[in-house]
């Protein structure tokens, strides 16, 4: 029996005492079974885009010659801007009364220059094509549409998807009306101390006899706008301004009708909004 020295002895003992300790580990701070934290575009906690009018106008003179002849537009309004690299008319379905369902022959943004105009959209809607046969004979009236359905990879400009938004759409007979109002600081209204900005369901400008809207403050009282500012772009769109000289906070205003007019000259519907906290977006 062969026996080690005491030196390699000594030395075989502290590596066998070593192996049976072990290093304490750094608590993990990842909960067991998750991943790493998934990157997105927009942050989980704020509220979803939402798709919040759809408004059946007839075709402006811009409108009607179009790649086919247009007889329609949907006018829509979404709560948040929209990525204008993602508009495409494959992304909608109108749904025809009818019981048909037709694609847009265009989808352009609002043509309007103030920040947060971005979120208006017009689809176009064409002429049905019609047969060797139906020449010459009287032509009954097309189906409106009654529905959008958004059914592509569109994206609002934060980068969130609107997949599956989906309005029942206004009819051309009912007037264009305020829609939503959020402050506008240092957007419109120079030298006044408030902005309130009035999105509507459809391109409108302020005729110069139009009433003011009534604002609402904390104790109830009401009192007219001080001045509308509508000098942005003449292009149509859906976005007007009213401003305010005094800085008490707004709670609501009551818009009456005839405060705007739609393209024909139309005067809108009468509305009551009250103020959505977060400002228009600079995209």
């Amino acid at each position: 029996m062969r026996v080690l020295p005491l030196p390699r002895l000594a030395l075989l003992a502290s590596l066998l005492l070593l192996a049976c300790v072990q290093v304490p580990r750094a608590p993990s701070t990842t909960p067991p079974g998750a991943g790493p934290a998934p990157v997105t575009a927009a942050s989980a906690t704020a509220p979803p885009t939402v798709l919040l009018t759809a408004h059946l106008q007839p075709p402006g003179p811009g409108d009607r010659d179009y790649v086919l002849p247009v007889r329609a537009v949907v006018h829509l309004l979404f709560s948040r801007p929209i990525d204008p690299l993602s508009l495409t008319p494959q992304q909608f379905v109108l749904a025809l009364a009818s019981g048909s369902r037709v694609m847009p022959v265009g989808a352009f943004l609002s043509a309007g220059a103030e920040p947060g105009e971005s979120r208006s959209v017009a689809l176009l809607v064409a002429e049905s094509p019609r047969t060797a046969d139906e020449a010459g004979k009287p032509v009954s009236p097309a189906a409106e549409p009654i529905s959008v359905t958004i059914t592509g990879l569109l994206h609002d400009a934060e980068g969130r998807s609107l997949e599956g938004l989906s309005i029942d759409v206004m009819p051309r007979e009912r007037p264009v009306f305020p829609v939503r109002m959020e402050p506008a600081a240092g957007l419109g209204c120079r030298g006044f101390e408030q902005a309130l900005r009035v999105f509507w369901s459809a391109p409108v400008y302020r005729p110069e006899s139009a009433p003011m809207p009534q604002i609402g403050g904390a104790a109830g009282k009401k009192s007219p706008a001080d001045a509308a500012d509508d000098n942005d772009d003449p292009a149509d769109d859906a976005v007007l301004d009213f401003c305010v000289r005094s800085s008490a906070a707004v709670f609501r205003v009551d818009v009456p009708a005839g405060a705007a007019a739609d393209l024909r000259g139309v005067p809108t519907a009468a509305g009551t909004l009250t103020l959505n906290s977060a400002p228009s977006p600079t995209t």
